[in-house]
């Protein structure tokens, strides 16, 4: 891969929207070309300019409580109609919990009970509902062994001293997770194109050399079933 077929696919890539094969390459030619890394880190800080820009705004307390009250006083529909409508808007949820079930427990490729999923999160911009997500897999599927890869901005968690919206240290959250057996992998490639010291990382996680690679690694060679957080 050369710089402009590289510079065509770093969006996609920092949006982690590269089917596999892709992402290696982009990978691959970032270890090599300080070129590119800077193009690509240009791309990142833009990314988290324009997250934090954007960042959305909950209706003052106030105002939700009078949209409340006015779409009360509106009438509820009729039970059918709203056991109907009900099901209607849960059904492209229920379809892909039943998606999600369907990989987790009908692999054809394991005999034993134990089911394989990996987590890829890419992105810091919802970690904490990310992991909200991870105890809720876990508690609806006894006998997960859950592997989570970082890579990108979804490192920052893993490093040292970041902490939740409420202050909590993420190292605490995550050694919790640890003792329900579910293992977390930085991407060796992103500390080091972001000049990051494996020092850094909290020692609950495992660093690996490139975090694309793990993820095909797991899918392709260890049966993992593969989430996006």
């Amino acid at each position: 891969m050369n710089c402009e077929e590289a510079g065509r696919l770093l969006h996609a890539y920092a949006d982690s929207e590269l089917e596999l094969q892709s992402a290696l390459a982009v990978e691959q030619h970032l270890q090599v070309c300080a070129r590119c890394r800077a193009s690509f880190a240009g791309v990142t800080a833009l990314r988290a300019a324009l997250a934090r820009a954007c960042e959305p705004e909950r209706a003052p307390p106030q105002l939700r409580a009078r949209i409340v009250r006015e779409l009360r006083g509106r009438g509820a529909p009729a039970p059918a109609a709203e056991r109907r409508r009900a099901w209607l808007l849960a059904a492209p949820g229920i379809a892909a919990l039943a998606l999600v079930a369907g990989l987790l427990l009908a692999q054809p490729w394991r005999s034993d009970p134990v089911h394989r999923v990996v987590l890829h999160i890419a992105t810091a911009d919802n970690t904490a509902a990310n992991l909200r997500t991870l105890k809720n897999l876990l508690d609806a599927t006894p006998g997960l062994h859950a592997v989570v890869v970082a890579h990108n901005a979804g490192i920052e968690f893993l490093l040292r001293g970041a902490r939740d919206e409420n202050g909590r240290p993420y190292e605490e959250i995550v050694r919790d997770f640890r003792e329900r057996g579910v293992e977390f992998r930085v991407c060796g490639n992103t500390l080091t194109r972001r000049r990051i010291d494996t020092t850094a990382v909290i020692p609950e996680a495992v660093l690996v050399p490139s975090g694309i690679a793990e993820l095909a690694r797991l899918q392709g060679r260890e049966g993992y079933v593969y989430l996006r957080l």
